[in-house]
Parts: C-alpha cells; structure tokens; sequence
C-alpha cells in the first residue's frame, strides 16, 4: 500500500486479529503510518473460509486523522493477545473500534 500524499509505501505498526462470531470470517484491524509525511491508515483485511477450496481475502484502508489513529492504537494495545482471533478481552469485544473508517485509501482483493 502507498500513502496517498507522497505515494510511499506504508509501514505497519499494528494490528488486532479477531473472528465474526457466527461465520468463518477473520479480520485483522491494522494501523500504518506514512513513515515520510506521517500520514495515518487503518487497514481491515478480511479472509473468508466458507468455502475451504477457495480463500477469499479483501484489504481495505482507509486514510485518518492522526489524533484519531493515535487514540485507537492506544486503546487497542491495551489487548493482551492481539493475535489471536478468540480473545475474550473487553477490546476484542468492541472491534473494530468507533471511527475506524475514514477515506478510503485502497481496496484489494
């Protein structure tokens, strides 16, 4: 992924990985930063296991403001085990955090 300001590639800082409760779908809640221009993104990378024969995986980003960024990796540090999916934490309970959207800044399949 590329920063939309300096076109960049993103670094990644964070993520949270977690499982829809009644479907085989995984989520990994990601935060990257522009590391030149300091620009904000959140990621949601979504893998579907519906069908075993046929992964299908989707990768969103979305570009943030960096007040609100710094606020949700924050909160979600507060995870004990950010990677594993059945966590029973009170963050992994609220996933994805209030306000992780913003512009869309990629969508990959």
């Amino acid at each position: 992924m590329k920063c939309l300001s300096c076109n960049i590639d993103l670094s990644w800082r964070y993520s949270i990985k977690a499982v829809e409760a009644d479907r085989p779908i995984y989520y990994s809640y990601q935060w990257w930063e522009c590391k030149k221009c300091g620009e904000k993104y959140y990621g949601i990378l979504e893998e579907s296991k519906v069908n075993i024969f046929n992964d299908d995986l989707i990768h969103t980003g979305y570009r943030v403001k960096p007040a609100d960024w710094e606020e949700s990796l924050q909160w979600a540090k507060k995870c004990p085990e950010p990677d594993i999916d059945s966590c029973n934490c009170a963050i992994h309970k609220e996933l994805p955090p209030a306000g992780f959207y913003g512009e869309q800044a990629w969508y990959t399949y």
